[in-house]
């Protein structure tokens, strides 16, 4: 059976670069080839003014793409010479082209957390925060400079709800692939208002908050474990921001962090969870997010 390709886009800019290379490993890693992307837009029109003014999209002319492609490509093939590489430009926007890439049988797609924006600067989540919330397979969002490691534990944040489980599944292949320990995450804080008011039961609100953190970590290492029985497996409960707990135990070590996230707004479409946008916004190193399948 064929590997699923490994997907990385690139837009021109030193990011995409970091996350090509850092693709580039993971393919090495996992035994799959490399797909390089580079999206193309349509000139997009500005509403406002009547006749439709067109706006410039910040694009790479067709010549500069190509030399964009070859340049990625050959920096890949020196990178690991063993993985497979292809390259294409894509005629879309960046996320619409990522995202046709994961319905089309991609196993993993990778994408810089800041790409190029308006008169060439950078932004942060555009691009990536609507790919990680819309793929169908898990995406890895990676922060400038990083580089790859497979030395690190794999660590997950979990609370029990299914994008969760789809995460602690995920994770365990991630970390059984890379031969390294799993750390599980979960986080309890008492909501202020319910410490200060006067209509709070008298128990002792936060163990038990700290209970039911303990009893959805350790459903989190009983399914951990039944995917790899030899996969060891490490628990952490901690009180304070998912956020906050997540970052405290990844530290500078984890070579991944995994994330499930809920994936849809009611008014919006497909966004991302508060605790997803917020690690993501603040990593330092890759983060996987993944979804349950409905």
């Amino acid at each position: 059976m064929d590997v699923q390709p490994v997907v990385v886009g690139i837009d021109g800019s030193s990011t995409s670069r970091d996350a090509l290379i850092w693709a580039v490993h993971e393919a090495r890693l996992r035994g799959a080839p490399l797909h390089v992307v580079h999206a193309c837009p349509h000139p997009t029109y500005d509403p406002v003014f009547a006749g439709g003014f067109c706006l410039p999209p910040i694009v790479l002319e067709e010549e500069e793409t190509d030399v964009a492609l070859d340049c990625a490509g050959d920096l890949a093939r020196e990178t690991a010479p063993e993985v497979p590489v292809e390259t294409w430009a894509c005629r879309g926007s960046a996320t619409s082209v990522l995202l046709d890439q994961a319905q089309d049988g991609a196993g993993l797609v990778v994408v810089g957390s800041r790409g190029l924006g308006a008169a060439g600067a950078l932004f942060l989540g555009s691009v990536s925060s609507r790919v990680a919330a819309r793929s169908t397979v898990p995406v890895v969002v990676v922060p400038p400079g990083t580089e790859h490691s497979a030395a690190g534990p794999v660590v997950v944040g979990v609370d029990g709800t299914p994008h969760s489980t789809a995460a602690v599944r995920a994770g365990a292949r991630e970390a059984a692939v890379r031969g390294v320990p799993l750390e599980l995450v979960s986080a309890h804080l008492v909501p202020a208002d319910l410490l200060v008011s006067p209509l709070t039961p008298p128990v002792d609100l936060r163990s038990a908050y700290m209970e039911r953190a303990e009893r959805v970590v350790e459903e989190a290492a009983r399914t951990a474990r039944a995917l790899g029985p030899h996969l060891e497996v490490r628990t952490h409960v901690v009180e304070g921001l998912p956020t906050d707990a997540i970052a405290q135990v990844a530290g500078s070590t984890a070579s991944l962090v995994v994330l499930g996230s809920r994936g849809h707004g009611l008014l919006t479409g497909p966004v991302l969870g508060s605790v997803s946008q917020s690690v993501l916004h603040h990593a330092t190193g890759p983060v996987m997010v993944v979804h349950a399948q409905d």
